[in-house]
C-alpha cells in the first residue's frame, strides 16, 4: 500500500516537473541557434590547425626520427603520471573494499 502511494506521488511529481519544463524547453529551442553550426565550425577550425601544424613542422626541417622521438617523449611524460594515479586510485579503492 505504501509502495503504491509512493509510486503515485513520484509519478505526480514527475508529471508536474514535465509540465513546468516543457515551455522552458520550447523557449530555449526557439531562441538559441542550432548547435550543429557551431560544432561544424569548430571541427573545421581544428582541421585547419592540423593542416597548418603539419606544414610548419615540414617547414622546420625536423627529421622524422627526431619528430618521432619528441612525440614519444611527450607521450611517455604525459601518460606515466596518469597511469600511476590510476593504479594508486585502484589500490585505494581495493583496500577500502577489502576492509
Amino acid at each position: 500500500m505504501i509502495k503504491a502511494l509512493i509510486n503515485g506521488l513520484m509519478s505526480l511529481v514527475m508529471s508536474l516537473v514535465t509540465v513546468l519544463t516543457v515551455p522552458i524547453d520550447a523557449i530555449i529551442s526557439t531562441a538559441l541557434p542550432d548547435l550543429s553550426n557551431a560544432l561544424s565550425s569548430f571541427a573545421s577550425m581544428l582541421e585547419l590547425i592540423a593542416d597548418v601544424m603539419g606544414w610548419v613542422i615540414s617547414l622546420t626541417g625536423i627529421s622524422s626520427t627526431a619528430l618521432s622521438l619528441i612525440v614519444t617523449y611527450y607521450v611517455f611524460k604525459l601518460t606515466v603520471p596518469i597511469m600511476f594515479s590510476a593504479i594508486k586510485s585502484a589500490l585505494a579503492w581495493y583496500n577500502s573494499l577489502k576492509m
